[in-house]
C-alpha cells in the first residue's frame, strides 16, 4: 500500500512538473559567452584585498551602490532606503518603495540599485529595481518620478516594461542614461533571469520630452553604466556575459556599439569611472573549476528551459501555501530560490576588482583570498581608501588606496 501511494505521488509530481505553465512565452535560443581569461598579465594574483576592514558591521545591509560628495557617502540598501553616512553615523534619508517589515519583501520595499548625482541641481538620480527611475532633491527629499515601472518601453522587437531598473549615469547637460537588466524577470528572480534569453536594455532619457530612447537591446543582464571623460561614449556592463560594451555617442561611429572588454574572470556589477579609467568589481568570481551559472548553458536552450521549469516547480508549493496562509517561511523560501545570493555558494573563494583604462585594456586587478570580503558590487575611491559596496554584505569594506596608476602596476 505504501509503495502504491509513493507511485501515485511520484506520478502526480511528474505530471505537475511537465504540465505547470511555463513562466516564459518566448522561444529559447542559443547564444555565446566568451571564455574567461586566465589570471595573468594585468590580472595576476595578489592579496591586496586580504584583511579588508569592515565598517558599520551589523548596522548596514546590502549597500549596493556608493556615491560621495565631500565627507558624505550615500548608499542604497536592502530594505529600500537610501542612507547618508557621515563618519560612523548612518541615517536613512528617503525611500522610494512602500513601508515594509522584512527584506525578503523586496518588491514592496523597493531596492535602489543605481545612484548618481544630478548635474542639473542638488539631486540624486535613483534607479530603484522595482519602482523605476527617480530624481530626489537632497535639500527637501522631494521625489519626482521620471520613468515608471508600469510604463511600456521600446525594445528591439517588442514594447515591454522594465523589470530591473539598475545602472544610471548623468551627462553634463542632464541627459540620463540608464539600464534595465531584464524585461522578463524582476530582481527577486535573478536566478531565473540568468538562464533565459538576454533581454536587458540601455536607454537614454531626455527630460525635455520625458521619453526614454532605446540605445541597445538584448544585453545579457545590463548593469552599471558610465560616461567617458569627454562624454563621447558610454561603457555599459553586461553581467551575464562577463564583459563591458562600448556605445559611441559622438563621431563617425555614433549609435554603434562594440565589445570594450570581455572574458572577465567573474561577473561585473556597478562600474566607477575616473579620469584615467574604470573600476570594475566582480560580484561573483568565475574560473575553470567554478564555471559561470549564467553562461554554462547558454548554448543549450532546452536545458535552460528545463531549469526554468524546475525553478518554477520548486516555488509552486510555497506560493500556493502563501496565497492561502501568508507566512514568513514560504516567503523566505521563494526569496531564496530566486535570489542571486543563493548561487554565490558555487563561486570560487576569490574576490576580484579589475582596473580598466579608457582604451579597454586591463591594467591591474585587486584580489583577495582570505574571504574577509566577497560579492563586491561597487568601488568608491574616497580620500585615501577604496570603499566597497555589496548587495549582500552587512558592512562596508575598506582598504588603503594605491596612490597612482604607476603603483597599481607595481
Amino acid at each position: 500500500m505504501a509503495q502504491s501511494r509513493f507511485s501515485i505521488y511520484a506520478l502526480a509530481l511528474f505530471v505537475a512538473f511537465f504540465t505547470i505553465p511555463s513562466p516564459t512565452t518566448f522561444p529559447f535560443k542559443e547564444f555565446d559567452v566568451p571564455p574567461t581569461r586566465e589570471l595573468i598579465g594585468g590580472l595576476k594574483p595578489n592579496n591586496y584585498l586580504d584583511g579588508t576592514q569592515h565598517l558599520l558591521e551589523g548596522r548596514i545591509y546590502g549597500p549596493e551602490c556608493l556615491i560621495a560628495r565631500n565627507d558624505v557617502i550615500y548608499a542604497g540598501v536592502n530594505g529600500g532606503e537610501v542612507v547618508k553616512i557621515v563618519g560612523d553615523k548612518v541615517t536613512p534619508i528617503f525611500k522610494i518603495g512602500a513601508p515594509c517589515v522584512h527584506t525578503y519583501d523586496e518588491p514592496i520595499c523597493g531596492r535602489p540599485l543605481g545612484l548618481a548625482f544630478d548635474t542639473q541641481g542638488n539631486n540624486i538620480i535613483v534607479a530603484d529595481a522595482y519602482y523605476g527611475l527617480w530624481s530626489v532633491d537632497l535639500d527637501t527629499y522631494k521625489k519626482t518620478l521620471l520613468v515608471s515601472a508600469k510604463q511600456p518601453l521600446p525594445g528591439k522587437t517588442i514594447i515591454r516594461k522594465a523589470r530591473v531598473f539598475n545602472g544610471v549615469a548623468v551627462d553634463k547637460k542632464g541627459v540620463i542614461y540608464w539600464t534595465d537588466s531584464s524585461s522578463d524577470y524582476g530582481f527577486q528572480d535573478l536566478v531565473f533571469a540568468s538562464v533565459v534569453n538576454p533581454s536587458g536594455r540601455l536607454f537614454k532619457y531626455e527630460r525635455a520630452t520625458n521619453e526614454s530612447q532605446i540605445l541597445l537591446d538584448e544585453i545579457f543582464f545590463a548593469n552599471g553604466v558610465v560616461l567617458s571623460p569627454n562624454e563621447d561614449f558610454l561603457v555599459v556592463v553586461e553581467t551575464g556575459a562577463m564583459r563591458l560594451i562600448k556605445y559611441h555617442l559622438k563621431g563617425t561611429n555614433a549609435g554603434q556599439s562594440e565589445v570594450f572588454v570581455e572574458g572577465l574572470p567573474g561577473h561585473p556589477d556597478n562600474i566607477t569611472p575616473d579620469e584615467t579609467g574604470i573600476w570594475v568589481p566582480l560580484v561573483m568570481a568565475v574560473d575553470k573549476e567554478h564555471p559561470s551559472g549564467f553562461a554554462l548553458f547558454s548554448n543549450y536552450p532546452k536545458v535552460r528551459m528545463l531549469l526554468i521549469r524546475l525553478l518554477s516547480f520548486l516555488e509552486v508549493p510555497f506560493r500556493f501555501i502563501n496565497s492561502f496562509l501568508p507566512n514568513s517561511i514560504s516567503k523566505k523560501a521563494i526569496h531564496f530560490i530566486g535570489n542571486g545570493e543563493s548561487i554565490l555558494m558555487l563561486a570560487p573563494k576569490r574576490t576580484t576588482v579589475v582596473r580598466v583604462d579608457w582604451e579597454g585594456n586591463i591594467v591591474d586587478a585587486l584580489h583577495g583570498f582570505d574571504q574577509s570580503i566577497g560579492a563586491i558590487s561597487h568601488v568608491l575611491h574616497h580620500k585615501n581608501y577604496y570603499i566597497f559596496g555589496s548587495p549582500y554584505n552587512r558592512y562596508i569594506g575598506r582598504v588603503k588606496a594605491k596612490n597612482s596608476i604607476i603603483e597599481l602596476n607595481q
